[in-house]
């Protein structure tokens, strides 16, 4: 203890250790030079302090020079410079800017007004172990570091939600684009078909023309060689018929020789009249054929006829043809303005119930630390359990009125409100095993009845008494958890009323079937005697929902209230419009409809006419009328048969020769034809001129022809004509789009998948942060909870030999925000008052100087600094606080396991108690004072103990 008067110099001590000790001069509070310090009239001035060490102790010099401002050091004797002695006070975990153990007399005022962020570091620095402020600096940073993370995090996923916003939008117009493609991929297919189907036709054409070619070729053939004997024999005639008749008669003579020659003839001749009998029955059906061809071309013609009176078609197609397109446009822009506020309405929707949940858990995480790790735990792990899994009830009961929250969480407990739901009992086992005995963390869990109760029905109706529901009508929840509470709690079976049940309770509670009933404000428990029958009731008001609904300030709530107004307002504007949207799409699709089949229907009646004079041309193509007439035949064998016969025989041949020539001229026609097609058909397939047709192309149906693709298409000329016309119209109706959209969707597309992998690995970062942090602040926080609640031992106790209260408490108001840790103070002096925590404006001054002396003395037993310094602490007590502060400083600092300790005061009271362990240190000065080299101490007790003896 160092004891004097004011202006003695007791300060001085306090500089010079500070000074001494490589202190800044900002610590003392009074001058901010070094020069200063010296006495005045003095150039220099000299500190000398030894400091004990085991090993060996050490002594520090500094000598001050006013002039300069400058120091020369010296230690233990050596000359050395100032980092030398901060880093050896360092390694003595001496902090003379620690106000915990340092506190000069212009710095005591200051300790009230340090924060609780201040007071924290300042302590864990004093008594912490070396490592504490290092964790807390780490953590700080992690912090810091984490938040970095997370707003990186944030940011790529709102980028991200964004960018997927912007291609759904653009969604649209790319499956129109597509859907535009496809019809013109149609259209490129048909076009490519087209020519090979041409060519196929006259490529059929022309293998018909060679068959019917060959065969007239075989019959030439063929009845050739059956006419050769009668041509000789005819030709024989010919050569008799010629001779004069002298000739003749001689060969009559000869007749009876030529009767089997005329035998055999007239064989020949009975054959050739079966054989034109035949022919005729054939020419008579081909007339008939002919005749019913030209019935049916006349018939043709007149249709043609009437279809060439009507008036063009065209000029109405392309009206159709425009009006589909604005149709389409319109169409187009009902579908994507009715996406746009279905995609709105969902926002809405989803905005609200993740603000919910967001909301929830933050309060289950503030209220119960244990159940939202064990929560954040099995989102990570959900793939352990074989049933289903359900996390606390709190986060998945949803309330469908805000009104009805109370009603619910009064009938609930909060043990089970945050308690796990599972559907399997092993899966509940297995869960404890992990959070509970694994990870100690203490958590509920339920596991639900194995047949569900979630569907019982209440065992009577509502009718009457102002019952408007029941209990399980209020909410919903996931099965599980709805046959849990049905089987528990019996929601299904708690009637919910208004004030009307609240004005008759008299009635309702004589009603034998009710054991707990809610009105508009309070709960109601019935319950009947077995012995008496008589009904016992009591009743306890629903207190507000705390955590199925956010409690809010009244302007919050107000400003809640008005966005919920706002927001249903458009929800309901969002609802008439797509019902509107509807309407105008449903009349659209109608009037699509009208517009097709009308499109179609003059589609047809513009190909009939080419159709029709298609198949006129086929029938007038597949007959040949006949150009000549029958021959008559004779009974008698003369002259005019044979000159018959063999004009037949000579004519028939040449009349086969001519028709063989015929289909030669047509033959060479068609392969021409066939030449040329088939060039323009590999051309439109992009095919090389003297490329080789593919063998699977050669000699096939034309269905097969080019690719595979043909086969969905149609097969005739006049089917691939109608069809294209509608593909073409269906192409011209999807306007307004180009390649830039499908471009900027696909880019966009790759954006978002990079955005999502670089996403994925920042939250990876983030977590694996998470888990650094997780691990830094178990090593930070719990020393740090052990010193504080030693801390708060040894401050209480103090205060209550005072008959005072006190406390010191480890106070956060985010427990994850470790910049925002603090130790808070709180004091009470006076039995009629609350605890006040320290602030430099609530107590008065003497007030503050016994909170800070005796919060130093419950760090002093600590023992984790060589010293502390407290100058002039006690002044602004009254004598009553004086004391009993004196007497806890003597008892706690002079314990043998307690640190130095320096009390600095200019007055004591009378009849202190001392200990035998303190020093006291005098402080004189003055004028009339001795040399320090004259001062003899035995001489002044001798002199005190006379003047004692003599009073």
């Amino acid at each position: 203890m160092i004891v004097g008067a004011n202006g003695t110099g007791k300060s001085s001590i306090v500089c010079a250790i500070c000074l001494g000790l490589a202190g800044k001069t900002a610590i003392l509070g009074r001058g901010d030079k070094v020069g200063l310090y010296v006495k005045r009239g003095c150039h220099k001035g000299f500190i000398e302090i030894e400091l004990y060490k085991s090993g060996g102790n050490l002594v520090i010099n500094r000598e001050i020079h006013v002039e300069n401002n400058q120091s020369l050091w010296m230690l233990n004797g050596r000359h050395c410079n100032q980092k030398t002695v901060e880093e050896e006070v360092k390694a003595l975990r001496i902090q003379v800017s620690n106000l915990c153990q340092f506190l000069p007399q212009e710095k005591v005022g200051e300790f009230a007004k340090m924060s609780k962020i201040e007071l924290l570091e300042a302590t864990e620095k004093s008594v912490g172990p070396p490592e504490m402020y290092e964790y807390h600096c780490e953590l700080k940073n992690f912090r810091n570091r984490e938040r970095e993370l997370e707003n990186v995090v944030k940011e790529k996923a709102s980028f991200l939600e964004k960018a997927k916003q912007r291609n759904e939008r653009n969604k649209h117009d790319v499956n129109r684009y597509y859907e535009k493609k496809r019809h013109l991929d149609v259209i490129e297919l048909l076009e490519k078909k087209k020519p090979w189907v041409e060519y196929e036709t006259t490529r059929t054409e022309l293998e018909g023309v060679k068959k019917e070619r060959d065969e007239a070729k075989r019959q030439l053939s063929a009845l050739k060689q059956a006419q050769a004997p009668m041509l000789r024999k005819i030709q024989l005639i010919d050569n008799q018929l010629k001779p004069t008749e002298a000739q003749i008669k001689a060969k009559v003579k000869n007749q009876m020789l030529l009767h089997s020659e005329f035998m055999y003839l007239k064989g020949l001749i009975e054959d050739i009249k079966q054989t034109q009998r035949l022919k005729q029955m054939e020419e008579e059906d081909h007339q008939k054929r002919i005749s019913n061809t030209r019935l049916t071309i006349e018939d043709l013609k007149a249709e043609l006829a009437k279809v060439g009176d009507q008036p063009d078609v065209t000029p109405r197609i392309n009206e159709v043809n425009v009006e589909l397109r604005r149709i389409q446009v319109e169409r187009a822009k009902i579908e994507g303005e009715k996406s746009d506020l279905r995609r709105e309405k969902d926002n809405i929707y989803l905005n609200d119930m993740n603000n919910m949940m967001n909301a929830k858990e933050e309060k289950l995480r503030g209220r119960h630390r244990d159940t939202y790790t064990a929560l954040m735990w099995l989102r990570q792990n959900r793939q352990l359990f074989s049933g289903n899994v359900h996390e606390p009830m709190m986060l998945v009961i949803n309330v469908k009125d805000h009104r009805f929250a109370k009603y619910v969480e009064n009938h609930i407990s909060f043990h089970d409100l945050r308690a796990f739901v599972f559907q399997r009992k092993d899966d509940m086992e297995r869960f404890m095993t992990e959070v509970r005995d694994k990870m100690n963390l203490k958590v509920n869990s339920i596991s639900a009845p194995e047949d569900s109760c979630s569907k019982r029905p209440p065992s009577r109706n509502i009718e009457r008494f102002g019952f408007f529901t029941y209990l399980r009508e209020m909410f919903d929840a996931p099965e599980e958890v709805m046959s849990y509470l049905c089987h528990q709690y019996r929601v299904h079976d708690v009637p919910v009323g208004n004030e009307q049940t609240k004005s008759m309770i008299r009635t309702v509670i004589e009603e034998p079937y009710l054991r707990v009933f809610y009105t508009t404000e309070e709960r109601y428990t019935l319950k009947r005697s077995f012995y008496s029958n008589k009904i016992s009731t009591s009743n306890s008001a629903v207190h507000p929902s705390q955590y199925l609904t956010i409690t809010v300030d009244a302007e919050e709530k107000r400003q809640l209230e008005q966005q919920m107004k706002t927001c249903e307002s458009k929800l309901r504007d969002i609802d008439e419009r797509m019902k509107a949207l509807q309407k105008e799409a449903t009349a659209l699709d109608r009037r699509d409809n009208e517009l097709l089949a009308e499109k179609k229907q003059l589609s047809e009646l513009k190909g009939k006419k080419r159709q029709l004079e298609q198949k006129i041309s086929t029938k007038q193509d597949r007959w040949v009328y006949p150009t000549g007439s029958n021959g008559s035949t004779g009974t008698e064998f003369n002259v005019f048969i044979c000159i018959l016969l063999y004009w037949c025989m000579l004519t028939v041949p040449v009349l086969l020769q001519q028709k063989c020539g015929r289909l030669d001229q047509r033959k060479v026609q068609l392969t021409e034809q066939c030449k040329g097609l088939l060039k323009r058909a590999k051309t439109i397939c992009r095919m090389q001129p003297d490329e080789s047709l593919p063998e699977d192309l050669r000699n096939v149906s034309v269905n097969y022809i080019v690719s595979s693709a043909f086969s969905n298409l149609p097969d005739t000329l006049d089917e691939i004509d109608a069809m294209l016309n509608e593909e073409r119209s269906r192409a011209e109706c999807f306007t307004g789009l180009s390649e830039n959209v499908v471009d900027e969707y696909n880019r966009r597309e790759q954006e978002i998948k990079h955005l999502e992998k670089d996403l994925e690995d920042k939250s990876n970062a983030l977590n694996a942060y998470r888990q650094n942090i997780s691990e830094a602040k178990e090593r930070w926080l719990n020393p740090l909870k052990q010193l504080v609640e030693q801390i708060n031992g040894k401050f209480s106790d103090f205060f209550r030999s005072m008959q005072c209260a006190g406390e010191v408490d480890l106070h956060s108001e985010n427990e994850e925000e470790y910049d925002k840790y603090g130790i808070r103070i709180r004091v009470k002096f006076h039995s009629s008052t609350q605890l006040h925590e320290l602030t430099p404006y609530h107590q008065s001054g003497g007030e503050r100087s016994v909170s800070t002396m005796l919060y130093l003395m419950a760090l002093q037993e600590l023992n984790r600094c060589p010293f502390r310094v407290v100058d002039e602490i006690n002044q602004g007590m009254d004598p009553v606080n004086e004391r009993r502060v004196f007497d806890i400083v003597v008892r706690t600092a002079c314990k043998e396991t307690t640190s130095q300790y320096f009390f600095i005061t200019p007055k004591l009271l009378q009849n202190l108690q001392y200990a035998e362990e303190m020093t006291v240190l005098c402080v004189h000065n003055g004028a009339h004072m001795l040399p320090p080299n004259q001062w003899d101490e035995k001489a002044f007790i001798r002199r005190c103990l006379q003047r004692k003896a003599r009073a």
